[in-house]
This record gives C-alpha cells, structure tokens and sequence, in this order.
C-alpha cells in the first residue's frame, strides 16, 4: 500500500538504525536507509541489522550507495519538485560526519524544495546557523546537546529520567515572526529564555504529597502530576478535556506512582530528607573544624612550618632574656624584641644609650651580642616567611588558572568533561543554583575565566586519576556527572568517586554518566546501581518525531520495563490568532488527536515570559502561547 510520506534516513552507525525503528513504529510511512557500509566487522553487522529490519518491515528497505552520489536520493525516492504523486518527503541526515550531513541536506533541497530535512550537528551553534540559513522546514539537532538537560536534571533529582529547556524557540526567524504575530516587544533576549523543566517518577510518599489530591499536590510542587498508576489526570482529545482512569479529586496513597513534570528547582525542592541532610552536613561542619584546622596546619609548606615554630620559640627565649638581664617590664620587653628581629626599631628601647662612647661591662657586651644574633635569627626567619609567601601567591595564580588545588565543598556537583555537552551541563547546573566541581584535562579560555570570576571550581587533570578525584571532596559531593568522550572514562571516574568514604549522614553519591553503547550502560546500571544516559537513546527517538513534526521536543516511556509502560511525544508548538489544538496527522485528517497539556509560556504586556501549567484546553490556552504537551503514540501504532 503506497504511504503518505517517504523518510529518507542517512547514516551508517546505530543512531540511524535506532531511528529508523523508531519511525517504524508508527503507522503511515516509507522509511528508506541510504547509506553504504563497508566490508569491515563493524559494517557488516550493522548491515545485517538493515537486513533485519527489511525482512521485519514491508515499508523498510535499504539502498547501498553513498548519500552523495549522482541521484542516489533520486534512487532512494525522492521525488521532484512538483511530483504528482502527492507524496510528503523527509530526508534525516544523521552520519557522524556534520559536512556530509550538510552535502546531503543541499542534495536534498536543490531535487525537492519542499523537503523537509533534519540533520545531525556536532556543534549546535552550527546546526543553530545552518537552521536559519535553510529559512523553513528544516531542523539541526545535536545528538550530545540535546541530552545535557537530561544529565543535569539527573544529578540534581535522581528520579528525574528526561529534561529540556523550555521552551525552546526555532530559530531567530520564528521569533520575529511570532513577535510580529503577538505584536509584543521582547525586552531582551536573555527574556526569552526559560527554564530547564523534567520529568520525575517516584512515588507519592516520597514526593511529600500521600493523601492529597491530584489538583493538591500540583500546588504544594508547583509541578503538574502527569500520571498516576499509569492512568492520566488530565487528557484531551482535541478540544475537550477528560480524564483516563484517576481523577483529579481523588486522594493520592502512599504507594502510587507518580510522573511529575515541572521546573528542575521546583523538583529537587521535594526531594525526601533534602533540608534534613543540608542540617547534617552544617553539624558535621562545625564539629570538624578542629579537625580540618589540624589537617590545614599540617599542610603547611614544612620550611614555613619549621621556621614559624623555631621563630615562636625565640621570641620567647629573647623575652625572657632581656627581661631578666635588663630589668625591664614584660610589655616593653616584646616590643623591643619583636622590633629588634623585624628590624623595625627607632632606638626608643635598647640595652645601652651610650654604648659607642662609654665603656662597656662584660655583661653588656653579652648583652649586645645577643641583640645583634636577634636580628640576624630575625632577618633569616622574615626571608624565609617573605620568600615562602611569594612562591605562595605565585602557586595560587598558577592553581587558579590550572585548577590544581583542593576544593573544600559541600553538597557540590563533580563535572567531568566540560566539551561540547559539559559545557551546556555547566550552564544548566548553574542556573539550577548548584555549585559546581570541573575536571577538564584541557579547558579552554572561557572555563578558565569562569574559574576566575568564581562561578565555578576547576581541576585541570585527569578525570580517572584518583588524586584529580580526591581533590573534588567526593565524600560530601552531592552528585559527580561524566561527560567525556570515553565511556570507560566516565565509569572509572564514578567508581573512583564512590570508593571514597562518605560524610555522615550522607548516602551513596549519585551518578549519571554519558555511555554511547546503550547495551553497556545496561549492565553498568544493572552491576554497579549507576544512572547512564546513551545520547543515542535520547535523541534517536526525538529524530524520529522531527523527521516528521518540528514541533517534536523527545519521546520516551512512562512506568518502563513494566506491564503498563507507555510512549509518549513531547511536543512544542506555537499557539497562532486561530488557536487550534494539537492538528491530526497529514494521513488521518478530522482525527481528534488526544494529547495532554503541560504547561504554556506567556508573554505579559512588558515581554516577560511566564510558564503557566495547564490541564486543558478551551479557556486555558490562548493565542501567542507556546503550548508545551504530550502525545500518547499508541493511536498511531502501525495495526498488528
């Protein structure tokens, strides 16, 4: 049977594999892999997946060419400009090489201008630039930016198993227009921006929130309560409002599993035994200062050491000595002598005013010799106190720029890898309020002057070396985040972290680690109890949504692994003058297509941007909204 729209997927490696499942798990599309695999063991497995899929899917088939070579999309199906077969297009370009993705995406564009076209950037302000270069149905995503909200959200709330900025506008073109549209001035563009919002899956005892109501205990979170048990709250089906098996009026027990979604601070604020441990961590300070000044002390340069105690150790033996010698009162006594071994001294105390014309008696000439040892032992012991405070203040520079040095924290965030993803987990970390621990081996200009400004702690070394980890205080971190390129990396740096001894009143600490091999990070979670986020996992889902809607934010599954385990879509769309609901697919239409809302963001009449939550539609949203929802994909699952 001849499909509505044609998907023509380019790639070699899993992510385009990934989404081609994706996309054939629902129903009304062709799904075509071009893309040429080498002969090499790598290639050949990947091959036989393709094969696999073919031989599972009627509407799957792979053509082996290369992407750019002459009318190979032709060959793949892509049709010209004004094909009468009404048929949509799409090609996804997602090879691991961001200018083939771009060769292909003009390939695309000059046979079929209409093509929708969504390709894989590495570098986001790239794919950022490419996107508004191409004006109009085309969307650059970038598979490690897209899952750094993710990453952050988890080392902040471990329940949390999905995040995204919101909301998150197209490019710069939409936004004048959309401005054009309202007729709303936005003051900065600092103002458009929003928060980072995730969802958490835990149950009701532990949000805080057993025995209230759904409405209740979306007010006490300032979150909405997506799902219940599975059932959901608040459901539409186009215009009209519903619910699916919970009420809304309806106590919560104990025991109920609840998907909330809302901003990260007002998530992690309801995190069981949050103000509990940050009292324990405050007692445990000031019961361990004794204990931290005595390790301090003993860190101490030992020559500075040495020459303070030995110093100390003299200024007594001096005062003592000219007191009992010259008769003189203790006060006056340390004045002369500090003065006399700083060499600071006027004369307006010393042991013989006339000394160089009046002879002298054996006993002041002891005297006098012991003055003048007094300012050599003096002057020795200030150049070395001098010297040692240079090379001090010299290290500390250096340590500030480089980052080696201890950092003393609590309740802290360890970053591993601050590149392209680590970079975006920083910023979202820190916009999150917490403080925030770096490892990189090489940061660049704008770490380092982060560093500087204190917005952040740096180590510059490496993230698996157990003394790069000791000096983070992994003991009284909250959460460490690897984000390298190597998933071993990732993992050593973890397990290096949890080795160490916690504070009191401290449980395990928390890590989510980036592992591009989904199966690996798998057994991590199963062996070690460590949260790992693959970006292929992540993202391939979301291109599958954008390779036929830009509006398609992620899509993942609520209550997993169990027997009411559901997909859904994320989807971010701006509400027009029309203001119409969530439009059915191009291949069902007059379909009401349920869908629950989530939140808006509204501009007021000074361009101040507001998340507002919603639980329907009619009254609720309004014209110039941007209208942040979900979709359950089980309507358009492909019939068995």
């Amino acid at each position: 049977m001849s499909s509505a729209t044609v998907i023509i997927v380019v790639g070699g490696d899993y992510l385009a594999l990934e989404i081609c499942r994706e996309i054939l798990k629902t129903a009304g599309h062709r799904v075509v892999l071009l893309w040429h695999f080498r002969g090499d063991v790598p290639g050949m497995a990947l091959r036989r997946e393709a094969e696999a899929l073919a031989a599972g899917y009627a509407n799957f088939r792979h053509v082996d060419e290369d992407p750019i070579a002459l009318d190979a999309l032709e060959r793949a199906g892509l049709a010209a400009t004004g094909d009468a077969s009404g048929d949509a297009y799409c090609v996804v370009a997602v090879a691991q090489d961001d200018r083939l993705n771009l060769r292909v995406a003009l390939l695309a564009r000059d046979r079929n201008e209409n093509v929708r076209v969504t390709l894989r950037q590495f570098n986001p302000t790239l794919g950022h630039k490419i996107q508004e270069g191409l004006k109009h149905n085309c969307t650059a995503i970038s598979p490690a930016a897209h899952a750094a909200a993710t990453y952050a959200a988890s080392a902040v709330d471990p329940a949390c198993f999905y995040a995204l900025p919101f909301p998150t506008l197209e490019s710069m073109l939409a936004r004048a227009t959309h401005r054009r549209e309202l007729g709303v001035h936005l003051r900065t563009t600092a103002d458009e921006g929003g928060k980072v919002f995730g969802f958490s899956q835990r149950e009701a005892g532990h949000f805080g929130v057993a025995g209230l109501t759904v409405e209740a205990a979306e007010k006490q979170l300032g979150a909405r309560i997506v799902a219940v048990n599975a059932a959901i709250p608040y459901l539409c089906r186009g215009e009209e409002s519903t619910s699916e098996g919970s009420s809304p009026t309806t106590p919560l027990e104990r025991g109920d599993r609840v998907v909330a979604f809302g901003p990260l601070d007002a998530l992690k604020a309801s995190i069981p035994g949050r103000q509990r441990r940050r009292a324990d961590r405050e007692d445990e300070g000031v019961a361990s200062l004794p204990r931290r000044l005595w390790s301090g002390l003993r860190s101490v340069e030992p020559v500075l050491r040495d020459a303070l105690a030995a110093a100390v150790l003299l200024y007594g033996v001096f005062v003592a000595y000219f007191a009992a010698t010259m008769h003189w009162n203790v006060p006056a006594t340390m004045y002369y002598v500090l003065t006399t071994m700083t060499t600071v001294g006027y004369g307006d105390v010393t042991p013989c005013h006339d000394c160089a014309t009046t002879p002298l008696s054996p006993h002041l000439v002891l005297t006098l010799f012991v003055a003048m040892a007094m300012m050599l032992i003096g002057l020795t012991i200030f150049a070395i106190f001098t010297a040692t405070v240079t090379s001090g203040l010299n290290a500390a520079a250096l340590r500030r720029t480089r980052g080696l040095r201890r950092i003393r924290r609590t309740g802290h965030v360890i970053v591993c890898g601050a590149g392209n993803v680590g970079s975006l987990v920083i910023d979202y970390l820190r916009e999150l309020g917490e403080q925030v621990v770096v490892i990189e081996k090489e940061p660049d200009g704008l770490l380092i002057e982060m560093a500087r400004e204190r917005k952040i702690d740096l180590l510059t070394g490496d993230a698996t070396s157990d003394e790069t980890i000791d000096f983070c205080s992994p003991e009284s971190a909250k959460s460490l985040v690897g984000v390298t390129n190597s998933d071993t990396a990732n993992l050593e740096a973890a397990l290096g972290a949890r080795s160490r001894e916690r504070v009191r009143g401290l449980g395990d600490l928390h890590a989510v680690l980036r592992i591009d091999d989904p199966a690996f990070g798998n057994s991590i979670q199963r062996h070690f109890g460590i949260t790992s986020f693959s970006p292929t996992e992540l993202t391939a889902p979301t291109i599958a949504g954008l390779a036929r809607f830009e509006s398609t934010r992620g899509r993942f599954e609520l209550f997993g692994g169990t027997d009411s385990a559901q997909t859904f879509q994320l989807a971010e769309r701006f509400q027009g003058p029309e203001n119409q609901p969530p439009p059915a697919p191009p291949e069902r239409p007059g379909y009401q297509v349920q869908w629950i809302p989530l939140y808006v963001w509204r501009y007021d009449a000074q361009g101040k941007g507001t998340a507002v939550p919603v639980h329907g539609f009619a009254g609720e949203v309004r014209p110039g909204d941007r209208l942040l929802f979900m979709v359950p994909m089980r309507q358009f699952a492909e019939p068995s």
